[in-house]
């Protein structure tokens, strides 16, 4: 071995190193960009709820909630569920209002029960959630509902299969969302 061998090793060896470096930067940047977002779990065209409830709610901490990790399935934290909830019940207006404090008729519980995801090239996500109002006051639960859904993309609508599995994520969150102010419009609450 002589030392142009040597040098073309060591060169060879840096190239290696600088390639390395280069995927893991890039795969940091598409796992950065391919996050589930909160706004991406508000529902976009949300319309206001067909009947509106007389009472003034306080949105209570979310339960169940976890952070997704790398290689696993996709989940949703706590502060993410609770921001798109609130944002979700202000918009459609199904309560009087809306109020971070201890003076509200009933206080809105919620806990994430299940998360699963079937995966392949085309994911599936279901989110079973469920809500409870209480009457902070007695301490009485006056309403309970469990709220399963689902949320089907299709291999064509994302390239990338982590784009496809946040898409589904976002979709069924927002389907829930959507169904809790249908059922609490439709609640015997006044």
């Amino acid at each position: 071995m002589n030392v142009r061998d040597i040098d073309r090793g060591v060169t060879m060896a840096k190239n290696l190193g600088y390639a390395k470096a280069g995927l893991l930067g890039l795969l940091a940047l598409i796992l950065a960009g391919c996050g589930i977002k909160t706004a991406g779990l508000i529902p976009d065209q949300q319309t206001k709820a067909p009947r509106q409830i007389s009472k003034i709610v306080s949105v209570m901490p979310v339960e169940g909630g976890r952070a997704s990790s790398f290689g696993r399935e996709a989940y949703i934290t706590n502060e993410q569920f609770f921001e798109a909830l609130s944002r979700t019940l202000v918009d459609s207006e199904v309560f009087a209002g809306i109020v971070a404090s201890d003076e509200a008729d009933l206080n809105l519980h919620s806990e994430i029960i299940t998360v699963t995801t079937e995966g392949g090239i085309s994911p599936t996500y279901a989110i079973v959630v469920q809500y409870w109002l209480v009457d902070p006051a007695t301490g009485q639960e006056v309403w309970r509902k469990g709220i399963n859904t689902r949320h089907h993309v299709e291999w064509n609508e994302a390239f990338a299969g982590a784009t496809r599995i946040i898409r589904a994520v976002e979709g069924a969150t927002k389907k829930n969302l959507l169904r809790l102010v249908e059922e609490l419009s439709s609640a015997p609450l006044n």
